[in-house]
Parts: C-alpha cells; sequence; structure tokens
C-alpha cells in the first residue's frame, strides 16, 4: 500500500517525544518516510493539516500524548479537532502515563480521530517518569520509558508496516480502549468535557530576572512577559515554567511536595497494569 505516514505528538517532559522518535527511527530502519511534527516546538501544525488533506496517497496518523488528570492534553485534543475529514485514513494513538493512571486518554483520542473518519488500527500506552515529580530522588515510574518499552512500540510499528504491505488492515476491536473499570472510567470521562482549571502560580517578582526561560520552555505559548510572566488560557499545567526557572521565581499555589503525595497516593490506590501495552 501507498501510504504516507504522519508523527505528531506534544510532549512537555520528553517521554512523549522518544517514543515519537522510537517510531521515526523504526520506520527509517525499514526505508519508510514519516513527516513529525512536534506540537510545542511553536508549529501551529497548519502545514501538517493541510498535507494530510492533500495527501494523494493514503494516511497514517501516529499521535502521541502524555496523560494529564486522566486525558489528552489540549494541544493535540485542538489538533484532533482541526483534522479534515478523511476517507480511507487511519491512526495509532499512543500516550505515556506517569504510573499514577493512563486513565482515559486513547479512549478520547480514538472517539475524536473516528469521528474525523480515520480508523484507529493500533494504539499503545507507555510508562514513563511522571513530569510532576522532578524534585524527587524517586519518582513514580523511574527510568521509563526504558528498553522494554521501547521495543514494544517497535513491535507495534513493524507488525503495522507489514500489515500495510500485505493490505491486512483491520480497525481495533470497539472497546478495547476503554479499559478501565466502569465506574472509574465515567469518573475520568467527565473530565473531557469539563473546563480545565489550572493550579495557580505566583511570581516571585523580588526573583524573577525577566529572563524568558518561562515563555522559551513552554509547550502550549501559554506565557507572556509583561514585564513579569503571565498565563494565558493556553496553560495546561505541564509545570515547565517552574521546573526550568532559574531563579525559582514561579511558584504553584500547591507545594510540590503535595502533589508528589497525591501522585503516589494514586498509583497505590489505583495500581493499573500492564504499565505498557500495545493494542493491535
Amino acid at each position: 500500500m501507498n501510504i504516507k505516514n504522519f508523527i505528531v505528538f506534544s510532549s512537555p517532559a520528553g517521554s512523549t517525544r522518544r517514543v515519537a522518535e522510537t517510531i521515526k527511527k523504526c520506520m527509517s530502519q525499514q526505508n519508510v518516510e514519516a513527516v513529525m511534527l512536534d506540537l510545542g516546538a511553536g508549529d501551529d501544525g497548519s502545514e501538517v493539516l493541510d498535507s494530510i488533506q492533500a495527501a494523494d496517497k493514503q494516511v497514517c496518523l501516529f499521535i502521541g500524548s502524555p496523560v494529564y488528570r486522566d486525558v489528552a492534553v489540549p494541544p493535540i485534543v485542538d489538533f484532533i479537532e482541526q483534522l479534515p475529514t478523511m476517507n480511507s485514513a487511519m491512526a495509532v494513538p499512543f500516550v505515556t502515563w506517569g504510573q499514577a493512571c493512563s486513565g482515559v486518554a486513547l479512549w478520547q483520542m480514538d472517539g475524536a480521530l473516528q469521528q474525523k473518519g480515520f480508523s484507529v488500527v493500533g494504539a499503545a500506552k507507555v510508562l514513563a517518569v511522571h513530569s510532576m515529580m522532578w524534585p524527587s530522588s524517586t519518582p513514580a515510574g523511574q527510568g521509563h520509558p526504558d528498553k522494554s518499552d521501547l521495543q514494544q512500540i517497535e513491535t507495534l510499528v513493524e507488525t503495522l508496516l507489514r500489515r500495510f504491505e500485505s493490505a491486512d488492515i483491520e480497525p481495533l476491536a470497539p472497546g478495547i480502549l476503554d479499559y478501565q473499570p466502569p465506574g472509574q472510567a465515567e469518573q475520568m470521562k467527565n473530565k473531557m468535557d469539563a473546563r480545565w482549571i489550572n493550579v495557580p502560580k505566583n511570581v516571585i517578582t523580588e526573583r524573577c530576572t525577566q529572563c524568558g526561560v518561562c515563555e522559551d520552555v513552554c509547550p502550549a505559548a501559554a506565557v507572556g512577559l509583561n514585564p513579569y510572566p503571565g498565563f494565558n488560557e493556553n496553560c495546561f499545567d505541564c509545570f515547565n515554567c517552574i521546573r526550568f526557572c532559574p531563579e525559582d521565581a514561579i511558584e504553584p499555589a500547591k507545594s510540590m511536595d503535595d502533589i508528589a503525595a497525591y501522585i503516589r497516593q494514586r498509583v497505590r490506590t489505583i495500581n493499573e497494569q500492564p504499565d505498557t501495552q500495545i493494542f493491535l
């Protein structure tokens, strides 16, 4: 089959990027080309959206998000909403999650992609170090994604490429990505339509040098200097501005210790297994 491949992702902490790069590397080893787009690199994605719409061949979109608050992050949700309605297009959603819970992000992306006419032919959830636990010496998901995690991604890609070559392609079984326990799943699904309420952030002007690092590391164009950092509606609490501020001039209203304690409690309570899983 003559397929044009796209790899689109958002990766504030870098884990989703590692998975995307593994997908790209695996394709390159099979002499398969793919266009890759990092939605946090300042590109609005319009060129890729145009390329998808204009593709004179079948399309397969690999699209990846970290899991925040049990759902996919807004840049990925917005990108899917902007996709043209396609006929015979395929998609492979993938998520990274920090051991607390992988939520309903895959199910959410699956439904949104199907509404755009994409047939979801594969998917993956990949364990990663929790992005909110950088101050901890023992963060949830420590050391992940590791070699074993990425080998599963390679298996996913290699299997799909073989199926593309033989034109033996079937969509995933209905409901396979709706894997959370029913009561828990409903609570998570309710978050999809809820307003994204951010943790308030306090800028300590006595420390701030207006260096602009917070603006540079924001993956959602949510930070602006006027003259001190301010945060707009694009913010989805990745905390990059807090993590990378060289002067520790930005503080969340909730302490990092309290956030870490909450994450560890979720890890113990939910105890989601398996950690990394591919769906074919």
